[in-house]
Protein backbone atom coordinates (compact mmCIF):
# COMPACT_ATOMS: atom_id res chain seq x y z
CA UNK A 1 0.00 0.00 0.00
CA UNK A 2 1.76 3.12 -1.26
CA UNK A 3 -0.57 5.93 -0.21
CA UNK A 4 -0.03 7.80 3.01
CA UNK A 5 -2.89 7.32 5.46
CA UNK A 6 -2.40 9.93 8.19
CA UNK A 7 0.02 12.73 8.91
CA UNK A 8 -0.37 15.10 11.84
CA UNK A 9 1.34 18.01 13.50
CA UNK A 10 1.26 19.77 16.85
CA UNK A 11 1.88 23.46 17.04
CA UNK A 12 2.79 25.43 20.14
CA UNK A 13 -0.05 27.81 20.89
CA UNK A 14 0.62 31.41 19.89
CA UNK A 15 -3.00 32.48 19.85
CA UNK A 16 -3.87 36.11 20.23
CA UNK A 17 -6.65 36.21 22.80
CA UNK A 18 -9.65 38.39 22.09
CA UNK A 19 -13.32 38.69 22.86
CA UNK A 20 -15.74 36.06 21.62
CA UNK A 21 -16.43 36.96 17.98
CA UNK A 22 -19.93 37.89 16.85
CA UNK A 23 -19.94 35.51 13.89
CA UNK A 24 -23.58 36.27 13.03
CA UNK A 25 -22.73 39.90 12.26
CA UNK A 26 -19.48 39.32 10.36
CA UNK A 27 -18.78 38.44 6.74
CA UNK A 28 -18.99 34.65 6.85
CA UNK A 29 -16.97 34.16 3.65
CA UNK A 30 -14.16 36.30 5.05
CA UNK A 31 -14.16 34.19 8.21
CA UNK A 32 -13.97 30.95 6.20
CA UNK A 33 -11.14 32.29 4.04
CA UNK A 34 -9.39 33.52 7.19
CA UNK A 35 -9.56 30.05 8.72
CA UNK A 36 -8.04 28.49 5.58
CA UNK A 37 -5.30 31.14 5.53
CA UNK A 38 -4.53 30.43 9.19
CA UNK A 39 -4.37 26.69 8.47
CA UNK A 40 -1.98 27.22 5.54
CA UNK A 41 0.13 29.57 7.69
CA UNK A 42 0.22 26.96 10.45
CA UNK A 43 1.34 24.27 8.00
CA UNK A 44 4.00 26.55 6.53
CA UNK A 45 5.45 27.04 9.98
CA UNK A 46 6.40 23.38 9.83
CA UNK A 47 7.70 23.70 6.26
CA UNK A 48 4.87 21.59 4.84
CA UNK A 49 3.16 23.53 2.02
CA UNK A 50 -0.36 22.12 1.92
CA UNK A 51 -0.83 22.87 -1.78
CA UNK A 52 2.21 20.74 -2.64
CA UNK A 53 0.66 17.61 -1.14
CA UNK A 54 -0.73 14.89 -3.41
CA UNK A 55 -4.34 14.75 -4.60
CA UNK A 56 -7.21 13.98 -2.22
CA UNK A 57 -5.37 16.00 0.40
CA UNK A 58 -7.34 17.20 3.39
CA UNK A 59 -6.48 19.51 6.25
CA UNK A 60 -8.04 19.77 9.71
CA UNK A 61 -7.40 21.91 12.75
CA UNK A 62 -8.54 22.06 16.34
CA UNK A 63 -10.46 25.36 16.37
CA UNK A 64 -11.16 27.38 19.48
CA UNK A 65 -14.22 29.27 18.27
CA UNK A 66 -14.14 31.66 21.23
CA UNK A 67 -10.72 32.93 20.15
CA UNK A 68 -11.53 33.20 16.46
CA UNK A 69 -11.01 36.95 16.40
CA UNK A 70 -9.92 39.09 13.46
CA UNK A 71 -6.44 39.34 15.01
CA UNK A 72 -6.17 35.58 15.32
CA UNK A 73 -7.15 35.03 11.68
CA UNK A 74 -4.50 37.54 10.61
CA UNK A 75 -1.64 36.43 12.88
CA UNK A 76 -2.43 33.30 14.88
CA UNK A 77 -1.72 29.62 14.36
CA UNK A 78 -3.73 26.54 15.35
CA UNK A 79 -2.71 24.46 18.36
CA UNK A 80 -3.22 21.11 16.63
CA UNK A 81 -3.37 20.12 12.97
CA UNK A 82 -4.17 16.97 11.07
CA UNK A 83 -3.63 16.37 7.37
CA UNK A 84 -3.62 13.58 4.82
CA UNK A 85 -2.65 13.06 1.18
CA UNK A 86 -2.81 10.49 -1.60
CA UNK A 87 -5.95 8.90 -0.13
CA UNK A 88 -8.27 6.93 -2.49
CA UNK A 89 -11.27 9.24 -2.02
CA UNK A 90 -12.32 12.56 -0.52
CA UNK A 91 -14.27 11.13 2.42
CA UNK A 92 -11.46 8.84 3.52
CA UNK A 93 -9.02 11.73 3.26
CA UNK A 94 -11.16 13.88 5.55
CA UNK A 95 -11.53 11.08 8.09
CA UNK A 96 -7.77 10.60 8.11
CA UNK A 97 -7.03 14.28 8.70
CA UNK A 98 -9.61 14.51 11.51
CA UNK A 99 -8.15 11.38 13.12
CA UNK A 100 -4.68 12.94 13.20
CA UNK A 101 -6.04 16.17 14.65
CA UNK A 102 -7.92 14.34 17.41
CA UNK A 103 -4.85 12.32 18.39
CA UNK A 104 -2.84 15.50 18.85
CA UNK A 105 -5.68 17.19 20.70
CA UNK A 106 -5.78 14.26 23.12
CA UNK A 107 -1.99 14.08 23.48
CA UNK A 108 -1.72 17.73 24.47
CA UNK A 109 -4.81 17.53 26.66
CA UNK A 110 -6.66 20.33 24.91
CA UNK A 111 -9.92 18.76 26.08
CA UNK A 112 -12.91 21.05 25.37
CA UNK A 113 -10.90 24.13 24.44
CA UNK A 114 -11.22 23.38 20.71
CA UNK A 115 -12.86 21.02 18.24
CA UNK A 116 -11.26 19.28 15.27
CA UNK A 117 -12.84 20.44 12.00
CA UNK A 118 -12.14 19.65 8.36
CA UNK A 119 -11.04 22.93 6.82
CA UNK A 120 -10.04 22.14 3.26
CA UNK A 121 -10.00 19.21 0.85
CA UNK A 122 -7.87 19.74 -2.24
CA UNK A 123 -8.81 23.35 -3.10
CA UNK A 124 -12.34 23.28 -1.71
CA UNK A 125 -13.30 25.03 1.53
CA UNK A 126 -15.09 22.58 3.83
CA UNK A 127 -15.34 24.58 7.05
CA UNK A 128 -18.80 25.06 8.57
CA UNK A 129 -19.32 27.94 10.96
CA UNK A 130 -21.08 27.04 14.24
CA UNK A 131 -23.70 29.80 14.12
CA UNK A 132 -25.59 29.69 17.38
CA UNK A 133 -29.39 29.69 17.30
CA UNK A 134 -30.82 33.15 17.65
CA UNK A 135 -33.03 33.52 20.74
CA UNK A 136 -35.45 36.45 20.21
CA UNK A 137 -36.75 36.45 23.80
CA UNK A 138 -33.25 36.54 25.28
CA UNK A 139 -32.14 39.22 22.81
CA UNK A 140 -35.16 41.36 23.68
CA UNK A 141 -34.39 41.13 27.40
CA UNK A 142 -30.74 41.96 26.71
CA UNK A 143 -31.84 45.04 24.80
CA UNK A 144 -34.10 46.11 27.70
CA UNK A 145 -31.26 45.61 30.18
CA UNK A 146 -28.87 47.67 28.05
CA UNK A 147 -31.45 50.46 27.88
CA UNK A 148 -31.82 50.44 31.67
CA UNK A 149 -28.03 50.70 31.92
CA UNK A 150 -28.22 53.72 29.59
CA UNK A 151 -26.28 51.89 26.90
CA UNK A 152 -28.62 53.35 24.29
CA UNK A 153 -26.49 52.47 21.28
CA UNK A 154 -26.19 48.84 22.35
CA UNK A 155 -29.91 48.68 23.07
CA UNK A 156 -30.71 50.35 19.74
CA UNK A 157 -28.61 47.81 17.83
CA UNK A 158 -30.44 44.83 19.36
CA UNK A 159 -33.90 46.39 19.02
CA UNK A 160 -33.14 47.21 15.38
CA UNK A 161 -32.22 43.60 14.60
CA UNK A 162 -35.40 42.32 16.25
CA UNK A 163 -37.45 45.04 14.54
CA UNK A 164 -36.20 43.97 11.13
CA UNK A 165 -37.38 40.46 12.02
CA UNK A 166 -40.90 41.83 12.59
CA UNK A 167 -41.07 42.02 16.40
CA UNK A 168 -43.68 44.65 17.27
CA UNK A 169 -42.48 45.30 20.83
CA UNK A 170 -38.95 45.94 19.63
CA UNK A 171 -40.25 48.22 16.89
CA UNK A 172 -42.09 50.29 19.48
CA UNK A 173 -39.06 50.50 21.79
CA UNK A 174 -36.87 51.44 18.84
CA UNK A 175 -39.30 54.23 17.91
CA UNK A 176 -39.19 55.53 21.50
CA UNK A 177 -35.37 55.67 21.52
CA UNK A 178 -35.36 57.49 18.19
CA UNK A 179 -38.10 59.91 19.22
CA UNK A 180 -36.34 60.81 22.46
CA UNK A 181 -32.94 61.02 20.77
CA UNK A 182 -31.24 58.75 23.29
CA UNK A 183 -27.72 57.95 22.09
CA UNK A 184 -28.55 59.57 18.76
CA UNK A 185 -29.96 62.82 17.50
CA UNK A 186 -33.77 62.92 17.28
CA UNK A 187 -35.38 61.76 14.04
CA UNK A 188 -39.16 62.15 13.93
CA UNK A 189 -39.45 60.58 10.48
CA UNK A 190 -37.80 57.38 11.70
CA UNK A 191 -39.80 57.38 14.94
CA UNK A 192 -43.02 57.66 12.91
CA UNK A 193 -41.83 54.89 10.57
CA UNK A 194 -41.13 52.39 13.34
CA UNK A 195 -44.09 53.31 15.52
CA UNK A 196 -46.48 52.81 12.60
CA UNK A 197 -44.93 49.45 11.70
CA UNK A 198 -45.21 48.51 15.38
CA UNK A 199 -48.92 49.33 15.29
CA UNK A 200 -49.33 47.21 12.15
CA UNK A 201 -47.73 44.38 14.14
CA UNK A 202 -50.34 44.68 16.88
CA UNK A 203 -48.79 47.11 19.38
CA UNK A 204 -51.64 49.40 20.49
CA UNK A 205 -49.28 51.45 22.66
CA UNK A 206 -47.75 52.82 19.45
CA UNK A 207 -50.80 54.97 18.71
CA UNK A 208 -49.72 57.81 21.03
CA UNK A 209 -46.19 57.86 19.64
CA UNK A 210 -47.55 57.85 16.09
CA UNK A 211 -49.62 60.96 16.83
CA UNK A 212 -46.74 62.72 18.59
CA UNK A 213 -44.40 62.01 15.68
CA UNK A 214 -46.94 63.09 13.06
CA UNK A 215 -47.27 66.50 14.71
CA UNK A 216 -43.57 67.07 13.97
CA UNK A 217 -43.91 66.18 10.27
CA UNK A 218 -45.48 67.70 7.18
CA UNK A 219 -48.30 66.00 5.28
CA UNK A 220 -45.92 65.23 2.42
CA UNK A 221 -43.41 63.62 4.78
CA UNK A 222 -46.13 61.49 6.37
CA UNK A 223 -47.39 60.38 2.96
CA UNK A 224 -43.85 59.56 1.84
CA UNK A 225 -43.20 57.41 4.92
CA UNK A 226 -46.53 55.62 4.56
CA UNK A 227 -45.63 54.67 0.99
CA UNK A 228 -42.12 53.64 2.07
CA UNK A 229 -43.52 51.26 4.68
CA UNK A 230 -45.75 49.61 2.10
CA UNK A 231 -42.85 49.28 -0.33
CA UNK A 232 -40.53 47.85 2.34
CA UNK A 233 -43.11 45.28 3.45
CA UNK A 234 -43.70 44.19 -0.14
CA UNK A 235 -39.95 43.74 -0.67
CA UNK A 236 -39.81 41.58 2.44
CA UNK A 237 -42.55 39.32 1.09
CA UNK A 238 -40.72 39.09 -2.25
CA UNK A 239 -37.75 37.70 -0.31
CA UNK A 240 -39.97 35.16 1.44
CA UNK A 241 -40.16 36.98 4.79
CA UNK A 242 -43.67 35.96 5.81
CA UNK A 243 -43.72 38.13 8.95
CA UNK A 244 -44.51 41.06 6.63
CA UNK A 245 -47.84 39.61 5.40
CA UNK A 246 -50.10 40.59 8.32
CA UNK A 247 -48.77 44.17 8.68
CA UNK A 248 -49.09 44.56 4.91
CA UNK A 249 -52.73 43.48 5.04
CA UNK A 250 -53.33 45.87 7.94
CA UNK A 251 -51.59 48.70 6.07
CA UNK A 252 -54.21 48.53 3.31
CA UNK A 253 -57.00 48.64 5.88
CA UNK A 254 -55.74 51.40 8.16
CA UNK A 255 -53.29 53.71 6.37
CA UNK A 256 -55.13 54.88 3.22
CA UNK A 257 -57.96 57.37 3.67
CA UNK A 258 -60.36 54.72 2.35
CA UNK A 259 -59.67 51.09 3.32
CA UNK A 260 -58.39 48.95 0.44
CA UNK A 261 -60.24 45.71 1.13
CA UNK A 262 -59.16 44.12 -2.14
CA UNK A 263 -55.42 44.24 -1.43
CA UNK A 264 -55.93 43.41 2.23
CA UNK A 265 -57.80 40.27 1.13
CA UNK A 266 -54.93 39.40 -1.23
CA UNK A 267 -52.27 39.46 1.48
CA UNK A 268 -54.49 37.70 4.03
CA UNK A 269 -55.15 34.97 1.45
CA UNK A 270 -51.42 34.31 1.21
CA UNK A 271 -51.04 34.34 4.99
CA UNK A 272 -53.98 31.97 5.38
CA UNK A 273 -52.55 29.53 2.82
CA UNK A 274 -49.32 29.52 4.86
CA UNK A 275 -51.38 28.68 7.96
CA UNK A 276 -50.42 31.83 9.86
CA UNK A 277 -52.64 31.92 13.00
CA UNK A 278 -55.90 33.92 12.92
CA UNK A 279 -55.51 34.96 9.28
CA UNK A 280 -58.23 32.67 7.90
CA UNK A 281 -60.95 34.34 9.97
CA UNK A 282 -59.63 37.79 9.05
CA UNK A 283 -59.59 36.83 5.36
CA UNK A 284 -63.17 35.59 5.53
CA UNK A 285 -64.35 38.80 7.19
CA UNK A 286 -62.67 40.92 4.52
CA UNK A 287 -64.09 38.76 1.71
CA UNK A 288 -67.56 40.29 2.03
CA UNK A 289 -66.14 43.73 1.18
CA UNK A 290 -64.04 42.64 -1.80
CA UNK A 291 -64.99 43.84 -5.27
CA UNK A 292 -66.25 40.61 -6.81
CA UNK A 293 -65.26 41.76 -10.28
CA UNK A 294 -61.63 41.79 -9.10
CA UNK A 295 -61.83 38.55 -7.12
CA UNK A 296 -60.39 36.18 -9.72
CA UNK A 297 -57.46 38.49 -10.44
CA UNK A 298 -56.77 38.94 -6.71
CA UNK A 299 -56.79 35.19 -6.16
CA UNK A 300 -54.39 34.64 -9.05
CA UNK A 301 -52.03 37.25 -7.58
CA UNK A 302 -52.27 35.61 -4.16
CA UNK A 303 -51.46 32.23 -5.65
CA UNK A 304 -48.43 33.62 -7.49
CA UNK A 305 -47.11 35.24 -4.28
CA UNK A 306 -47.75 32.05 -2.30
CA UNK A 307 -45.91 29.86 -4.84
CA UNK A 308 -42.92 32.23 -4.82
CA UNK A 309 -42.70 32.05 -1.01
CA UNK A 310 -42.89 28.24 -1.07
CA UNK A 311 -40.17 28.15 -3.73
CA UNK A 312 -37.92 30.40 -1.62
CA UNK A 313 -38.53 28.30 1.49
CA UNK A 314 -37.57 25.10 -0.34
CA UNK A 315 -34.47 26.80 -1.71
CA UNK A 316 -33.41 27.87 1.78
CA UNK A 317 -33.87 24.33 3.12
CA UNK A 318 -31.67 22.94 0.32
CA UNK A 319 -28.94 25.50 1.08
CA UNK A 320 -28.93 24.51 4.76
Amino acid sequence: MKYLVILFLILVSKNILSEIPDIENRDKEKIKNGIVTTFIRSMDKWDIPFNDLLENRSGSACINWEELSKDFLENGIFDALGYSQNIPNKKASQIASISGCKKMKEYYKLEDTCSCEVIITNNNLEIKLPIKKFNPEAEFQNAVNLYKQKDYKGSYKKFLKLSEMGDGKSQYNLAVIIYKGEGFTQNFKKSYYWSLISKLNGQKASEKLINKSKKKLSKDEISEINDQIKEDLEKMVEKGETQALIPLAKWHLTVPKDPDYDNSYKWLSVASALDIPNTKKARNRIFNRVNKKSLSELQEESNSIYNNIIKLQKSNIMEE
